[in-house]
């Protein structure tokens, strides 16, 4: 049983993720009417007065003396195509850590980040639309840049020429598997968060959901903004800004949600190893807001921890597939977390190697981060929906539990246990409350005569009778084999002696529908305002001292020695 839940939790989480990515994929594909082509060759190359001819923008990197610093100078320069007639003509150019700056033969069409880095400012990626005169074809266009930060760039991609909407549109179909996956990942973490905290009084071990749910918002914001989606709607610095903040932030969400996968033995060593991941992008962050020491400056500190926090990954996934020490629910909360630390550190060991070293072409690249973002958050939608279900099984376990130790096992009503906690609850009302004492009559000749059965029907009739009387106004027991007991808590507009005869009249249609014996009761009823300062079990030994003298009387009127 628990197996076909693992496989339907999964499949349903794996259908999720394929709707959310066809969707996106469906509201965003577009075709282009006009054509657009991808300036990458015949560049000619300027770093710091060193000039290079007929080069890849894609392979600068190979034309490079070491590394760029801050304040170094590129040049580029070609000449651009005829692509025939196409309205509001511009080039589409991704910046990384650059001032830009566009020349059409020399008159100046953009500028980007002029001002930042004369203050010294944090300059960060960007994508950037560039509008082209009309007469464009043939023309000299030359991208003049300052790199802002030491090691700038290492590759760029070449620039694309097109319609200005199309080239827009462009963008976003090249990037819409990562704009599936952060959309996937941000909807997913927003929704799950709303009803984790509805319901994070009701539910105990919730905190894991609820740090999940802020991990997937934080790792949505976190993909859009690494490839400059969000650049089309913000400031570049600001983007740029919120990737290294949700960047950061990334290991020490992942050592919260080990924390309450794993519930490590060495909670103090945990926590310290916690508290000082967290310590450090505050650091950075302190750093570059405080001191303009600039966030991408710091990227190595991220580096160390990202490395400690997959080995303390690591080092759990294999004892738990070892030991089997946790349950299933969180094995695929583990499996998830292992796969995504695993795609985040391939892809530092790719940035650490450089171009000239890691042949991983850029869409292989998107494929390694989104794809292990998007298994975690698979594992995630599985994880919701096995807890949903076995939470669902352990309140329905709850439920039958409580009906076991509280409801009579014949009638279904309330038993004494229940009446007694009812009768305690009473102390604490303020309203005029009636109690009622109820015993049946004869139920004892009509075992002896009829047999058990007899007796529990006689039982079960008057439950359905008792039942159909005062359910809506209150609680009805069964407390004894033939003892029953009402509670109206508000009784003070109540006619109990018009509802008592009610209920002896529906037995009395009874008796001549079914003469095989008769049915009868002796009540007895009290009200809270007949024992002042006294509880209500009080109040209750009146009823029933009551229910006795009642029962007396029909006896003594019916000539009966015996209970019938």
């Amino acid at each position: 049983m628990l197996n076909r839940k693992r496989i339907i939790a999964t499949l349903l989480s794996i259908l999720v993720m394929i709707s959310i990515i066809s969707l996106c994929h469906y509201a965003l594909t577009t075709s282009h009417d006009y054509p657009i082509e991808i300036l990458d060759e015949g560049w000619d190359v300027a770093i710091n007065g060193e000039n290079y001819h007929n080069v890849k923008m894609s392979e600068v990197y190979s034309v490079m003396n070491g590394k760029l610093k801050h304040g170094d100078i590129i040049s580029m320069s070609r000449d651009l195509p005829d692509l025939g007639a196409i309205p509001f003509p511009a080039i589409s150019f991704r910046s990384r850590y650059t001032t830009l700056e566009c020349f059409v033969d020399n008159r100046t069409v953009y500028q980007y980040g002029l001002k930042q880095f004369a203050q010294d400012k944090f300059i960060g990626k960007s994508i950037h639309f560039i509008t082209l005169p009309n007469d464009y074809a043939g023309r000299r266009l030359t991208l003049f840049m300052h790199a802002e930060e030491n090691d700038a760039f290492t590759v760029l991609e070449g620039p694309s020429l097109g319609s200005t909407p199309e080239l827009r549109m462009n963008y976003i179909n090249s990037h819409i598997f990562i704009i599936s996956a952060g959309m996937a990942l941000f909807i997913f973490g927003i929704v799950f968060l709303m009803l984790s905290l509805l319901f994070v009084t009701a539910i105990p071990d919730i905190a894991v959901q609820l740090y999940t749910s802020l991990m997937c918002i934080n790792l949505g914001v976190w993909l859009l903004s690494y490839y400059n989606v969000l650049s089309l709607f913000v400031f570049a610095p600001v983007e740029t800004q919120l990737e290294y903040f949700t960047l950061y932030l990334i290991v020490p969400f992942c050592y919260i949600i080990l924390y309450y996968i794993q519930k490590p033995k060495r909670k103090k060593l945990f926590i310290l190893a916690l508290i000082v991941s967290s310590l450090v992008p505050f650091f950075q962050f302190m750093l570059h807001f405080c001191f303009n020491i600039h966030l991408r400056a710091t990227l190595p500190m991220y580096h160390i921890d990202c490395i400690v926090g997959f080995i303390v990954v690591v080092s759990y996934t294999v004892r738990n597939v070892v030991k089997k020490d946790i349950p299933v629910p969180d094995m695929i909360q583990m499996a998830g977390l292992f796969i995504f630390t695993l795609a985040e550190f391939i892809h530092l060991v790719v940035y650490a190697l450089g171009p000239q070293k890691a042949q991983i072409t850029s869409f292989s690249a998107k494929v390694i981060i989104a794809g292990g973002c998007l298994f975690f958050v698979i594992c995630q939608i599985a994880y919701y929906l096995l807890f949903i279900t076995q939470t669902f099984a352990q309140r329905q376990e709850y439920a039958s539990l409580s009906r076991l130790a509280y409801a009579d096992g014949l009638t279904n009503l309330p038993n004494r246990a229940k009446s007694d906690k009812a009768l305690l609850d009473l102390n604490d009302i303020k309203t005029d409350y009636c109690i009622i004492s109820i015993d049946l009559n004869g139920l004892k000749p009509i075992n002896d005569k009829y047999g058990h059965l007899s007796g529990d029907k006689y039982i079960k009739d008057f439950a359905n009778v008792l039942t159909n009387t005062f359910a809506e106004l209150g609680l009805c027991a069964r407390i004894g084999g033939d003892e029953f007991l009402v509670i109206i808590e508000d009784a003070s507009d109540i006619e109990v002696d018009a509802l008592v005869g009610r209920m002896n009249s529906a037995l009395n249609v009874m008796n001549v529908l079914y003469p095989e014996y008769q049915r009868s009761v002796a009540t007895g009823y009290a009200y809270k305002h007949e024992c002042p300062d006294k509880d209500s079990h009080e109040v209750y030994l009146l009823a029933d001292q009551r229910m006795y003298e009642n029962k007396r009387r029909m006896h003594e009127e019916l000539g009966i020695t015996a209970r019938v």
